[in-house]
């Protein structure tokens, strides 16, 4: 039961360590992305590499990959898309390490069982041949057969629990994947759209329908213009 001992412990060791790591705000904050946003729209990508060393977390360091392969002011989106991808496959494979330690112990747990169950009923039927049915050697038997039993619930108690919090946090790390790398979309976008003057654009028609909407209100409060006297 030792080998039990030890997958029980680590099993709620892991799924205590997941259900702090795995969260939203330990890998993407809205606080945080939203001032890196603002920057890579300025097109200042020296300051959004400075606030994306300031801020550790799994995010700011898939943006910092994409964000690094700009050099001397050139835009190379290929470039960009594939540091984000390569970043984002070394940040975010961490995490998983842990979350999938739990389908490994879910996994090897009946195993450990089975293999008790094959050692007890071996020694069981050994029994039965040296010594036959009956007396002493029916109860040393029957303890064999028990024994073989007991390791495969244990197995089982091991496994499914281990198994279900290996899917839930799963599939919860999936959502959160799922979030990084729309981020790092919403940059690449934000980046070729500043860099093409899109914004600026905006901000121009803005500022021209305001000019529009004032001198409309301006003629709105003009006195109507006095009648000309008709010629006799």
């Amino acid at each position: 039961m030792f080998p039990f001992a030890i997958l029980v412990i680590g099993g709620f060791t892991l799924i205590i360590y997941n259900s702090i790591a795995v969260r939203k705000k330990a890998f993407v904050k809205d606080d945080v992305v939203a001032p890196i946003m603002q920057e890579v729209q300025n097109l200042n990508i020296d300051g959004a590499l400075a606030l994306c060393d300031q801020y550790k977390l799994p995010v700011t360091s898939v943006l910092k990959g994409g964000l690094a392969r700009i050099q001397d002011d050139e835009l190379d989106i290929e470039q960009i898309e594939k540091g984000l991808e390569e970043s984002s496959g070394i940040e975010l494979s961490k995490p998983f390490t842990w979350i999938n330690m739990l389908n490994t112990i879910g996994s090897i747990a009946p195993m450990i069982g089975l293999l008790g169950t094959v050692t007890g009923m071996i020694g069981a039927f050994t029994v039965l041949t040296e010594s036959g049915m009956g007396g002493e050697s029916s109860k040393q038997m029957a303890g064999n057969i028990g024994s073989a039993l007991w390791t495969t619930a244990a197995g089982l108690v091991v496994a499914i629990p281990t198994l279900i919090s290996y899917f839930l946090f799963k599939t919860k790390f999936g959502n959160i994947v799922a979030e990084v790398n729309k981020v790092a979309g919403e940059m690449v976008f934000t980046l070729v759209r500043a860099a093409r003057g899109g914004f600026d654009q905006e901000e121009a028609g803005e500022e021209y329908y305001e000019e529009e909407e004032v001198v409309s209100e301006e003629e709105e409060g003009l006195p109507p213009s006095p009648e000309l006297p008709s010629s006799q």
